[in-house]
């Protein structure tokens, strides 16, 4: 993966190898990022954090 800079999303950052241990998180929606192709099979998760607007910035609760 290869991440961006925000303010200049054409200066790269950071590269981020698919090894096993390796953890990265970030804002995806604020931070430029691109997952490049592998030649190996690799497992990832992703999760998202949403705000709920009508309670002033709190996190949704759990439904």
């Amino acid at each position: 993966m290869v991440i961006y800079h925000p303010d200049d999303p054409s200066q790269e950052v950071a590269r981020v190898v698919p090894e096993a241990g390796t953890f990265a998180c970030f804002l995806s929606e604020s931070i430029p990022h691109e997952v490049l192709p592998t030649r190996y099979p690799r497992t990832s998760i992703a999760g998202w954090f949403r705000r709920n607007a009508s309670l002033g910035g709190v996190l949704d609760p759990a439904r």
